[in-house]
């Protein structure tokens, strides 16, 4: 469920500021771009929630 809500928000981030930054150049807005940058945002937020992740120290208790 965790990667699912990632993706929702990554997509609605990166349309956004695909939007903003369209718009701050005046430039066309291309919803294929902003989707693409989306999924990059994703690849990249998983990826360091995956890689921050510690395991716990193993403990001898008996």
């Amino acid at each position: 469920m965790k990667f699912v809500m990632t993706f929702v928000w990554a997509f609605i981030l990166g349309q956004v500021l695909c939007y903003v930054i369209s718009s701050m150049t005046s430039t066309a807005f291309n919803v294929g771009t902003a989707s693409i940058f989306g999924v990059i945002i994703f690849i990249l937020v998983s990826l360091i929630g995956y890689v921050s992740i510690t395991p716990p120290p193993a403990t001898d208790e008996r």
